[in-house]
């Protein structure tokens, strides 16, 4: 009986951690882990502006935060923004949390202080606001730690560009329904001076902007599809953007016909 027990146990806990298949075909783990490191920011040269850390803020990444003892890690949260309840960390015995405000440009800031008892620990936190969801990584260190961190908002800011620029590329687009998330990438030629700077769709139309180098220079000719399948389509030009009244899974921008350039264009 005592040796079914054990077998049975062992059986249970192979298919939970070790025989599960995810989405992906691999095990349980390998899908999570593959995930969370996949999706893990961490700081670089060049999101540092002197001592504050800016990070690109995109839904569902994860954040990493270095900390050590004695030191405050303060991380600030865009102004004008709200938190809507208290922080939550996973550890909250051996990590001091703390709330604070300031002003900047006329508008409250708020921020989140935290503060390691001892170096070696880790643990994840989470900071609900009325305008997004922050997953938090927090790692502590004897020595090493981060000053502040903060964030640049991308699809925001783009979002306010586009607003500016409405009347004049597109009036009446629904700034709600705007969707960003495209992938450019370059499959043949180098150094091209027409590369989009961006690609987005509104549910209806679909803007692709360009370089201001290309407004005096040979622009490439835009086909929907990929390889021999693709077929010219019909588009408008409009200062700097291509627009087109459909929208598209895959397009690629040509140029030249011998030694052809390609720039492909994906909708996730």
């Amino acid at each position: 009986m005592k040796k079914m027990s054990l077998f049975t146990g062992a059986l249970i806990a192979m298919l939970a951690f070790g025989g599960g298949t995810g989405h992906a075909g691999g095990r349980t783990w390998e899908v999570i882990d593959q995930a969370n490191t996949g999706s893990s920011q961490k700081p670089d040269k060049y999101g540092y502006a002197n001592a504050i850390m800016n990070y690109d803020y995109v839904p569902g990444y994860l954040f990493k935060v270095y900390t050590a003892p004695l030191r405050v890690t303060d991380i600030q949260l865009q102004p004008g923004e709200k938190m809507t309840g208290t922080p939550v960390a996973g550890d909250v015995v051996r990590w001091v949390l703390g709330t604070g405000k300031s002003v900047k440009n006329g508008l409250e800031q708020q921020h989140v202080y935290i503060k390691p008892t001892k170096p070696g620990l880790k643990t994840t936190m989470v900071i609900n606001t009325n305008k997004r969801t922050y997953h938090i990584e927090l790692h502590s260190y004897r020595e090493t730690y981060m000053a502040a961190i903060t964030w640049n908002y991308p699809q925001e800011s783009l979002k306010m560009q586009i607003a500016e620029n409405e009347r004049v590329i597109a009036p009446g687009i629904d700034l709600n329904a705007v969707h960003f998330e495209y992938d450019v990438d370059v499959k043949k030629g180098r150094g091209l001076h027409w590369k989009p700077l961006r690609v987005f769709d509104d549910g209806r139309q679909t803007f692709i902007q360009f370089p201001k180098a290309m407004l005096n220079r040979e622009a490439p000719v835009l086909f929907i599809g990929a390889g021999k399948k693709a077929q010219l389509v019909n588009y408008r030009v409009k200062k700097d953007y291509y627009i087109v009244d459909r929208l598209f899974d895959v397009a690629e921008l040509r140029l030249g016909e011998k030694s052809q350039k390609i720039v492909r264009i994906t909708r996730q």
